[in-house]
């Protein structure tokens, strides 16, 4: 199992990630992050509880399911959240869903999620999850792009970078037992769409990215990933 798992989706950067709250927008700095911190833990607790036929951390299948659609947090929040993903792979994904009206949209640009081995403090791993997202931000070759119904959003302040420290939970993806990891990235925050038809796109390249260090070579880290939704 590879000690780093990758996956991305939203806007910006690598992951310049979105900030949670209505209230958070991106931009505001240490404020928006702080209240995005517990955000990014319940989407990977999301994202890593499903198997792999309705996970939907993996893409390209025609057959892509209502369930891997499905981006109701595990746990209650305050405001209505939706989570949307990108992939594993970093192939071009189109996934055709259905999201509830009056749902904040919560996902992730370019994102990283580390898992402790046992001898590794919760600070070297915060370390690593962080050289990731640099690596990410500061490759020269970096480009991306955000839109919402053909509208960019990078330059809009709804992106913004947050990590979560050490959490917990449990997985189909890493075996019966449960796991503990840290987190960093990009995100982004969308107020609730309106009912009907829209199309959001995000598309990142960083292709001198080193995104498994336990094998020789440049892998680069890539999202093309569209959600065409139908709000009701």
């Amino acid at each position: 199992m590879k000690r780093i798992v990758l996956m991305a989706l939203s806007v910006v950067l690598a992951l310049v990630v979105a900030a949670p709250m209505a209230s958070a927008q991106v931009g505001q700095g240490a404020a928006a992050s702080e209240k995005a911190e517990g955000l990014v833990a319940a989407w990977w607790q999301w994202a890593l509880s499903k198997p792999v036929e309705d996970n939907p951390l993996f893409g390209g299948d025609p057959n892509y399911s209502e369930e891997q659609c499905d981006g109701q947090p595990l746990t209650d929040a305050s405001v209505k959240k939706w989570f949307l993903a990108g992939t594993f792979s970093g192939d071009e994904v189109v996934r055709t869903c259905t999201m509830p009206v009056g749902t904040q949209l919560f996902f992730p640009v370019a994102n990283v999620v580390v898992l402790p081995f046992p001898d590794e403090t919760e600070d070297e791993v915060l370390t690593q999850a962080n050289e990731f997202v640099n690596s990410v931000l500061t490759d020269s070759e970096l480009s991306m792009t955000v839109t919402v119904d053909g509208k960019g959003i990078i330059e809009s302040k709804r992106i913004v970078r947050a990590e979560a420290p050490l959490f917990s939970g449990e997985s189909p993806l890493l075996g019966p037992d449960s796991y503990e990891a840290v987190a960093d990235g990009l995100w982004v925050t969308l107020p609730p769409l309106s009912k009907g038809e829209h199309t959001i796109h995000v598309e990142v390249s960083a292709p001198n990215v080193d995104a498994n260090k336990d094998e020789p070579g440049i892998e680069g880290f890539f999202q093309d990933n569209t959600y065409n939704l139908t709000v009701q």
